[in-house]
């Protein structure tokens, strides 16, 4: 039987800039070992409006009388056909947001808002520069494809292996395998920051992932003389750090 959605509470549709979502899930297939992409439709999202970069709020569950939600990452939105697909990492802890992604069918019903999220592209930006692991995929494809393609712009993704790699078009994206390394221990990230040549023009950087990444990489596009508003970064998880206000078990580094 279809899951039915749970009740948005006021305090999400109370958020400036949100509207209610009540979707229906249309198509859930793995993208490989380690990712799920789920479509979902509504009859709202023919008038849908958000940029590259944000994301959508989704009530998975309750507790007590306090709703659990996670925010996704809007990989696509066609309006024609009323349709928004979202790619979530499995990080294999058995959490709400995990449990919902790797369980939900066609017709499931879940309730949210949107569109979430103040990263998005800098217009005056001459070229960009995105860096993330396998959680920063969604988004940096989907702000990559909404740039022109006289615009410069580079990705350095890190992933666990070749299996992990998203489809997308852009030639731009350099994916990183750090195989059997631990994601704690890698330095690819790192390595592809420092090395890269910066082009000219004042350009703008996007850095998303787990925190302890995040925060090193943070770094080292400061050390390399780009000005602090000239970097975007987000934490969209961290090893070892309880999420129980979102309804998700500790994560323990790996």
């Amino acid at each position: 039987m279809p899951t039915q959605a749970l009740t948005i509470p006021p305090n999400l549709l109370a958020i400036p800039g949100v509207q209610p979502l009540e979707l229906t899930v249309v198509e859930a297939a793995d993208l490989g070992p380690r990712m799920r992409r789920i479509t979902l439709t509504s009859s709202t999202l023919k008038d849908f409006t958000w940029q590259a970069g944000q994301d959508v709020m989704l009530v998975l569950g309750q507790a007590g009388d306090r709703a659990l939600s996670r925010r996704y990452t809007i990989r696509s939105h066609r309006p024609q056909e009323a349709t928004l697909e979202l790619n979530i990492v499995a990080h294999g802890v058995d959490g709400i947001g995990a449990h919902w992604a790797a369980n939900a069918r066609p017709g499931d019903r879940v309730n949210g808002v949107g569109p979430r999220g103040k990263i998005y592209l800098d217009p005056d930006a001459e070229w960009h520069l995105f860096l993330g692991d396998e959680t920063a995929g969604p988004a940096t494809l989907a702000m990559m494809e909404a740039l022109s393609a006289q615009t410069p712009a580079f990705a350095f993704l890190e992933v666990t292996d070749r299996n992990d790699q998203l489809p997308s078009a852009s030639k731009a994206v350099t994916w990183l395998h750090r195989d059997s390394t631990p994601a704690l221990q890698s330095t690819l990230l790192r390595q592809a920051l420092e090395s890269f040549d910066l082009p000219n023009g004042r350009g703008h950087v996007y850095i998303n992932g787990e925190v302890q990444l995040v925060s090193d990489l943070k770094r080292t596009a400061l050390a390399k003389g780009l000005e602090p508003e000239q970097v975007a970064f987000k934490a969209y998880w961290g090893r070892g750090k309880a999420n129980a206000g979102n309804g998700e078990p500790e994560q323990r580094p790996t």
